[in-house]
């Protein structure tokens, strides 16, 4: 996302160029948001025969100085979308030359292609007859410019002082009061003199990155910018690959996923399909740009059609040649979108009349039921995860019990819960050598590979230098130890994960026991 910063522009004539030291020198005691603009002046020619911008961004990572300003226009961020690296920084200059404001890349969970031929959904926003956009960024203007002039709400308060010098380029709104407010702070005086807003009128939009967190957000009607545009702009992305199915409306599920494992990334696209298949869409999944995920093996590669079939009765091969189809937006699928997208898609769920899994999966897995698990019926799974969610958790990841806790509630247990036998699904190494150390030849595990992760170290790390067939072999791995984990009698997990709610999917209410370990 494009953000609008705080820097300052500096300009400085010259006539002998600047040296990279000289300018690394200039900018030690700056902001990374400052910029330099450098005129080389020609005393012969008595003008300025070149000017280029430099920044602590460029220095830093010894790229090429150009002069790269923006005009002040209302398509200016859609330009610095365009060319801005994450982390960098372009001025925006009006047509007298002077710096307007400042504008950065941020990375965001949220990828917007600026293509609208599809409909914009205003369904959730319609819900409030009054909206705060707090900040002045790529998002929010293209939500004032595109978004509000459709919306049915009453007034829209603008949060932020370089509003201000946009104005004049940005179109008009006719149909809401808009409301300019220079800080967060003049803002809440404002609401709190105002007799016409009532409680959970208003929309406030905020600059971050949503989490796993609670839904406290939503309930107090604070969503973030990523979540809005995946909200509104869900479907807007239309392309017409070919001339079959007129009528249906297809929605392509993609995504970026850098470090979600399997079932992360499963529950993720499926509450959209859900979501998508309520709206009136017929949703088909080829995940291709996670490219830096573990189960990938090369740049592009389908990371769901390598395991998986589509839902419903159309192929892929059909959908790319269908009249109508929308392309998903790259989005992060967090605790508060989850729970809009259910609310919308309660009592919607997919269908797999072919089976989830490929034939490749389905062979892979038939191929080690009876080695790895010869008696399921008599055998107590145990899931006990380690790596990332030991070592190194991510933010808002759940606790999960230590081994040594864990066997501790196997063998008291074990004798009641009658299991004879004992199946691990465990992706670190050290858990299990512990776990094979105590309970000997009684504890069954699949041959899949193991880890151990350095401080500091995720286990997506151990796995950047792609192999060909190594993203499948992975996943398949894993598919297989959970679904094995499905088949046994009873069940203990060392906590709430994706592996854990897939597995009692997979059981569909059969287990005798279950017990998981609250973080």
């Amino acid at each position: 996302m494009v953000i609008s910063v705080l820097g300052q522009y500096f300009v400085f004539e010259t006539e002998a160029e600047p040296t990279r030291e000289e300018l690394e020198a200039f900018f030690h005691d700056l902001s990374e948001n400052d910029v330099l603009e450098v005129r080389l002046y020609s005393p012969l020619e008595g003008k300025i025969e070149k000017a280029y911008h430099v920044t602590k961004y460029f220095l830093e990572n010894a790229l090429p100085f150009r002069y790269y300003a923006l005009e002040l226009s209302e398509d200016v961020f859609v330009s610095a979308s365009k060319i801005c690296p994450c982390y960098a920084v372009v001025p925006v200059l009006n047509q007298d030359g002077n710096c307007v404001s400042i504008l950065k890349k941020l990375p965001s969970s949220y990828d917007h292609s600026y293509a609208c031929e599809g409909e914009l959904d205003l369904i959730f926003i319609n819900r409030y007859p009054y909206m705060a956009l707090f900040g002045f960024n790529e998002y929010s203007v293209e939500i004032y410019r595109k978004v509000i002039p459709l919306w049915s709400g009453k007034e829209v308060f603008l949060v932020g002082e370089d509003w201000m010098d946009y104005m004049d380029v940005f179109p008009k709104i006719s149909n809401v009061q808009v409301t300019l407010v220079k800080s967060q702070e003049e803002l809440f005086a404002l609401l709190q003199t105002s007799r016409t807003i009532a409680n959970g009128q208003l929309l406030s939009v905020i600059e971050r990155l949503p989490e796993n967190e609670d839904l406290s957000r939503i309930k107090n009607g604070i969503l973030c910018y990523d979540e809005i545009m995946t909200l509104v702009f869900m479907f807007s992305h239309v392309i017409h690959p070919g001339e079959k199915n007129p009528g249906i409306k297809f929605f392509r599920i993609d995504g970026y996923f850098r470090v979600e494992g399997m079932f992360a990334i499963w529950n993720k696209v499926f509450t959209a399909a859900r979501y998508a298949l309520a709206k009136g869409y017929c949703p088909i999944f080829q995940i291709v740009s996670s490219d830096e995920n573990i189960y990938s093996d090369y740049a592009g590669d389908d990371i769901w059609n390598k395991f998986f079939l589509q839902p419903g009765e159309y192929d892929l091969d059909e959908v790319k040649q269908s009249q109508y189809l929308a392309l998903s937006p790259n989005m992060n699928v967090m605790n508060t979108m989850r729970y809009i997208m259910d609310e919308v898609s309660r009592g919607t769920d997919l269908t797999w009349p072919k089976g989830r899994w490929n034939q490749q999966v389905k062979h892979y897995i038939d191929e080690r039921k009876k080695k790895f698990l010869p008696y399921p019926e008599r055998t107590l799974g145990i899931l006990l995860r380690g790596t990332d969610y030991i070592h190194n958790p991510l933010p808002n990841h759940p606790k999960h019990a230590a081994a040594e806790t864990v066997m501790e509630k196997i063998d008291e247990v074990r004798e009641a819960w009658d299991a004879d036998w004992l199946y691990l699904a465990t992706e670190d190494e050290q858990i299990c050598l512990k776990m094979k150390e105590r309970y000997g030849e009684q504890l069954c595990f699949t041959d899949q590979e193991r880890y151990q992760v350095k401080p500091g170290q995720l286990l997506v790390d151990l796995h950047q230098e792609k192999k060909e067939g190594e993203g499948f072999r992975l996943g398949a791995e894993y598919l297989c130890s959970v679904h094995l984990l499905s088949r046994c009698s009873s069940l203990i997990a060392s906590g709430s994960c994706g592996a854990l709610s897939e597995a009692l999917r997979e059981n569909n209410g059969k287990y005798k026991h279950v017990f998981v370990f609250e973080g």
